[in-house]
């Protein structure tokens, strides 16, 4: 693997991007196949709002919270690691 520095800087940007919607997408689409009522019972999530920490209309969608039991840890986990794991992997694996 060579290093990045003769990547364009705007390439990797790209990328950077590409991953940040995925991620969004993939939350999203987990959110919608475990449902609201395991969604509910699996984390447990902030009960005190400030201006700061607001979300918009996907964004409370998408708010898992806290895991409270094993099946909300490995959900978040297996998120994670599909996350970190495809992120590293398409910026400094996958060739430019």
């Amino acid at each position: 693997m060579e290093g990045l520095e003769n990547v364009n800087p705007v390439l990797i940007c790209n990328r950077i991007i590409i991953i940040m919607v995925i991620a969004f997408v993939m939350f999203y689409a987990t959110v919608k196949v475990i449902g609201p009522e395991n969604k509910q019972k699996w984390f447990k999530k902030r009960q005190k709002y400030t201006f700061f920490n607001r979300r918009g209309i996907f964004g409370e969608d998408i708010n898992f919270g806290y895991p409270r039991t094993w099946q909300g840890m490995l959900i978040a986990l297996g998120l994670y690691a599909l996350l970190l794991g495809g992120g590293y992997w398409y910026v400094f694996i996958f060739p430019y």
